[in-house]
């Protein structure tokens, strides 16, 4: 409890420019640890803005968190939905307005819960964008599950 108050009374971490492969540019992260012992789940999210005229898909995510990754489109990091298989389609804007991808990467099965020193990374590789790496600091821990 004590670690939760003070993670939400620290300064925010200081943040970089987004990441952009254009049209798209993340305009969201984050990325924290849940479980109370090993194996930890790592949940990572990044929110994609397509403000170019075609869609694009993404084609792969890549991190050094681990290899069995979960996908989820909804934003939530915590959400009981289906996982979602690559390719995601991220859809052109409409009317004018930008399209999003709210992308949730679940890395199940890890033996370490705390990332505050090093953090991790995570690419997107997109169809037509490429590429965009991130590197994400561990933001406040994630609240113990439900019993």
């Amino acid at each position: 409890m004590l670690e939760l108050m003070l993670a939400l009374a620290a300064e925010p971490a200081t943040q970089e420019a987004p990441a952009q492969a254009s049209p798209l540019v993340v305009v969201n992260t984050a990325f924290m640890v849940s479980g109370l012992s090993a194996p930890f789940t790592g949940h990572i999210r990044v929110v994609v803005q397509n403000t170019g005229t075609e869609p694009d898909q993404l084609l792969a995510v890549t991190t050094p968190l681990g290899q069995t990754l979960e996908f989820r489109t909804d934003g939530n990091m915590f959400s009981n939905a289906e996982p979602v298989a690559l390719p995601i389609t991220l859809p052109p804007p409409v009317d004018g307005e930008p399209s999003y991808l709210p992308l949730v990467v679940n890395v199940l099965g890890l033996e370490n819960g705390s990332y505050w020193a090093t953090g991790t990374e995570v690419t997107l590789r997109f169809a037509r964008a490429g590429e965009m790496t991130m590197t994400l600091p561990q933001t406040s821990p994630a609240p113990p599950p439900p019993r």
